[in-house]
């Protein structure tokens, strides 16, 4: 992540003052390729999780489904949204914070299928607070009163964050949460700027092997095999091209479930997509990839929405999920 995480706090507010200008041009699509190919382009961040989509076009399974499949590097949910919108992207890979705020907004956002969920033990957890070797802080009960790094405010790390300790008897309201960049996490836990960060892999692996110390897993603890990160699409053009999204959902479902069948390759094409080092790759903690979208679990989401105030009112998850 960049200097631009700061959007993620703020993807509703930028989406909707979008709306008017590209939800009409949902549907043009990404045209077609030269070999006949159905043109699709998709929006994602180099992180492991985003395995499935170079996996998929490595193995030809899109190609099988006559679709021509291009990966487009995104920053945040803030960017993609909109790129949605406007027929840039055809669809995107973000987390269920970003894709409930559209819906509560108005934009027709629809979750294709699932990726991941979200581990259940701490040891299967690729991501952690990470906090000095010194610290007083032991886990996510020890957070009260404390300076937070997250990637974005009013983002699923900070709902993660802020479950987790009231799930351990803490007071998240008592504590600071502050943007921090991944790429900074660890330094601004080393140089006093936060007391915690919370970070995920390659850059939580990271901190540990310089001396910092993981101090709770807040995801694994609040939402337990609760949806990660899904794909998502703009209603327009889901709705205007029916077959091809069908398309991408089974080549899509194929790859997911070939990324959890096949640990060691994803980590073997992880190297092509990611900064991980060639040394580092054996040690990190793969997503738990899996395609299945249940709504009752995403409700759990938008219920701690409700709670820790990220939104005024609870949201409608109705359309939420294509049928």
């Amino acid at each position: 992540m960049n200097r631009r995480n700061f959007l993620v706090s703020t993807a509703g507010m930028v989406v909707t003052g979008l709306v008017a200008a590209c939800g009409g041009n949902a549907a043009q699509g990404g045209g077609t390729s030269s070999d006949g190919r159905k043109v699709v382009n998709v929006g994602v961040t180099p992180l492991l999780n985003a395995a499935p989509l170079y996996l998929g076009i490595k193995k030809g399974f899109f190609g099988q489904e006559g679709l021509a499949v291009t990966a487009k590097t995104i920053q945040t949910a803030a960017t993609a949204i909109p790129s949605m919108l406007k027929g840039e992207l055809q669809y995107a890979l973000v987390s269920t914070v970003p894709a409930i705020n559209a819906r509560a907004q108005g934009l027709q956002i629809s979750m294709v299928l699932g990726n991941d969920v979200y581990a259940q033990k701490a040891e299967d957890d690729g991501s952690a607070f990470l906090v000095a070797k010194d610290s007083r802080i032991k886990s996510s009960a020890d957070l009260a009163g404390t300076t937070i790094g997250i990637v974005g405010l009013r983002s699923m790390p900070e709902l993660a964050a802020r479950q987790a300790m009231r799930k351990a008897g803490a007071d998240p309201d008592s504590a600071k949460f502050v943007e921090l960049p991944y790429a900074e996490m660890i330094s601004g836990v080393k140089q006093g700027r936060v007391d915690a960060a919370l970070a995920a892999d390659p850059f939580l692996g990271q901190g540990l092997d310089q001396g910092l110390r993981a101090a709770g897993s807040p995801y694994s603890e609040a939402f337990p095999a609760v949806t990660g990160l899904s794909w998502i699409g703009a209603g327009q053009y889901l709705k205007g091209d029916s077959d091809a999204v069908q398309r991408f959902v089974r080549a899509m479902t194929k790859s997911v479930q070939y990324c959890a069948e096949h640990p060691d390759e994803v980590r073997a094409q992880a190297g092509t997509f990611t900064k991980i080092s060639a040394a580092a790759l054996p040690k990190v903690r793969l997503p738990v990839f899996s395609p299945r979208l249940d709504q009752a679990q995403l409700q759990k989401i938008a219920d701690a929405m409700v709670a820790e105030k990220f939104v005024t009112k609870r949201p409608d998850l109705g359309g939420l999920v294509l049928s």
